[in-house]
C-alpha cells in the first residue's frame, strides 16, 4: 500500500511539474494573444448567431473572446429547449504547435477534439478522426466559411474510405443576430 501511495505522490508531483512547465512555456503577457495576428484568423466567427438548416432555424451559436483574447468560447443552444445537443466549445491557436485547436463537449457527454488550419482568409478547417463500430476510421472535415453577406457557413463532411467518398453530415448557415 505504501508503494502505491509513494508512486501516486511521485506521479502527481511529476504531472504537476510537467503541467507547470507547459504553462510557463505558453505563458505570455495577456495582450500578446490580442496582438498576435494568428489569434485573429477566426474573428469572422465571433458574435451571436441564429443557425439555420436550409430555411429552418435550429440553434443559436454565441462565440465570444475570453481569457484576454486567447480563446473563443462557443455556446451552442438548440431552438428546442427539450432537445439534446446543447454544448460548449473552445477555439484557440497554439503558439507552440503553430496551429488552431477546438475542443467540444455536449450535454450528452460527447466530446470531440479537432486540429484546425486556415485554408484561406475566412475559411477555417478543423479535422478529427474517430474509430467506427466496425474498427475502421472516420475522418471529418469541419469547416467555417465567412460569407460575403457577413454570415458564416458551417459544413461538416466525413469519409470512412480514406477520402475516396465524402458524405455531408450537415451544412448550416449562421445569420448574425441583431
Amino acid at each position: 500500500m505504501r508503494k502505491i501511495h509513494a508512486f501516486s505522490g511521485a506521479a502527481v508531483a511529476a504531472v504537476f511539474l510537467l503541467t507547470a512547465s507547459a504553462a510557463s512555456a505558453q505563458a505570455a503577457p495577456a495582450a500578446s494573444c490580442q496582438a498576435d495576428p494568428n489569434f485573429r484568423l477566426q474573428d469572422f466567427s465571433v458574435g451571436t448567431w441564429d443557425v439555420y438548416n436550409k430555411d429552418k432555424r435550429t440553434a443559436e451559436a454565441k462565440l465570444e473572446w475570453a481569457l484576454n483574447g486567447c480563446t473563443i468560447v462557443e455556446t451552442w443552444t438548440p431552438t428546442d429547449p427539450a432537445s439534446k445537443g446543447h454544448g460548449m466549445g473552445h477555439f484557440t491557436y497554439s503558439k507552440i504547435l503553430k496551429s488552431w485547436h477546438y475542443f467540444w463537449v455536449s450535454d450528452t457527454g460527447s466530446t470531440t477534439y479537432f486540429k484546425g488550419e486556415l485554408i484561406k482568409p475566412g475559411e477555417m478547417r478543423y479535422v478529427t478522426t474517430a474509430r467506427t463500430a466496425s474498427g475502421g476510421e472516420r475522418l471529418r472535415h469541419w469547416t467555417l466559411f465567412a460569407q460575403p453577406d457577413g454570415g458564416v457557413r458551417e459544413l461538416s463532411l466525413a469519409t470512412e474510405d480514406g477520402g475516396k467518398t465524402w458524405v455531408t453530415e450537415y451544412d448550416l448557415y449562421w445569420r448574425k443576430k441583431k
